[in-house]
């Protein structure tokens, strides 16, 4: 073998080397799904604010909820994450414990308000139940996952994005580090990082499954933005 092609072979054992390096070293990310089966949903009680454009009549909608959240019990079958249609998380006070044990970060809980049971659940042995909150911050998508502004309006703040065709990509530079996070372009989808996931998996906590968040394409049959 020739000098030039021993430097070569060299060259290129050690680039596929560090190659494997920078894959193992780079984090990877998940969406937690708690959709179905669903133990729990809306009830009466709940309210939003609502928001009035000034220009636009198609950009009117409710905005944040301004009640603690009111649900009804649908299930016997008691699942530690489950979410209602619209959707807000509900988790049990088992699946609570475990997660603060594990000193996960990212989120908190808020008391809920149960209005109905299902018939022969009692309700003086049905599982505490908490809304849960996600606060991490995942910032905007990595430019990688080809998100873009479909349409702003500077009036009322309404911002819709294009379908995440080719995944989420989660842009370590703004991602703030929790275990539980969401990015700004589509803050209904729970991110998690891997030990949030090994956690639960371990834990054997119930009712979510999770999908890697860069093979995430968007549902079909869902008309896209």
């Amino acid at each position: 073998m020739g000098t030039q092609m021993r430097r070569n072979w060299k060259f290129s054992n050690n680039w596929q080397e560090c190659e494997r390096t920078l894959e193992s070293r780079m984090a990877t990310f998940y969406r937690l799904d708690c959709k179905t089966p669903r133990f729990v949903e809306l009830s009466e009680g709940n309210d939003w604010e609502g928001i009035v454009c000034p220009i636009n009549e198609g950009h009117q909608r409710a905005g944040c909820r301004i009640t603690q959240l009111h649900i009804d019990i649908v299930s016997r079958r008691i699942a530690d994450f489950s979410t209602t249609i619209l959707p807000y998380v509900v988790i049990t006070d088992h699946a609570l414990q475990v997660l603060t044990s594990a000193k996960l970060t990212g989120f908190r809980v808020e008391p809920v308000v149960v209005h109905n049971y299902p018939k022969g659940m009692d309700q003086n042995t049905a599982p505490k139940l908490w809304e849960f909150v996600v606060t991490g911050d995942g910032g905007f998508a990595a430019a990688a996952s080809e998100i873009k502004v479909k349409e702003h309006c500077n009036y009322c703040g309404l911002t819709r994005y294009t379908a995440y065709d080719h995944g989420i990509k989660v842009d370590e530079n703004t991602y703030d580090g929790s275990d539980f996070f969401i990015i700004k372009e589509y803050p209904t989808h729970i991110l998690v990082n891997m030990k949030a996931k090994s956690v639960i998996e371990c834990s054997n906590l119930s009712g979510c499954t999770f999908i890697e968040s860069t093979k995430l394409r968007w549902p079909e049959g869902v008309v896209k933005p």
